[in-house]
C-alpha cells in the first residue's frame, strides 16, 4: 500500500510540473505573420476562423501549432502563417490560444 500512495504522490508531482512548463499564457507577439488565402478557398468563398494552441518556445518562437477547429481549408495556412511569428522571451514554454481570421474583400 505504501508503495502504490508514493507512486501516486510522484505520479501527480509528475503531472503538476509538466502543467506548470506548459501553461497558457497571454504572451505578447513581437512579430506577425498574415496568412496567405489558400487559392481554392477564395475561389470557393470560404470564409472563417480558424483556432489554433501555439506552443511557444522561452526565447519567443513558435514550436507547435494544433489546429483547435476551422475550415479545413484554412487551417493549413493558419498553422504555416502562426509558425512564423515570434513572441516577447519568457522563463519557460507555454502554450496560446490564436485565432486567424479569414475574409475575402466584398
Amino acid at each position: 500500500m505504501h508503495k502504490k500512495l508514493s507512486f501516486l504522490i510522484i505520479a501527480f508531482g509528475i503531472f503538476i510540473f509538466t502543467a506548470a512548463i506548459l501553461h497558457a499564457d497571454n504572451r505578447k507577439t513581437v512579430k506577425t505573420a498574415p496568412p496567405v488565402y489558400p487559392t481554392i478557398a477564395a475561389k470557393m468563398r470560404i470564409e472563417g476562423s480558424v483556432k489554433l494552441d501555439a506552443t511557444i518556445d522561452p526565447d519567443g518562437s513558435v514550436s507547435d501549432v494544433k489546429v483547435v477547429s476551422g475550415h479545413q481549408l484554412l487551417a493549413g495556412a493558419a498553422v504555416d502563417a502562426v509558425k512564423k511569428w515570434k513572441y516577447e522571451p519568457a522563463d519557460a514554454k507555454s502554450t496560446q490560444a490564436v485565432t486567424v481570421d479569414f475574409a475575402l474583400a466584398h
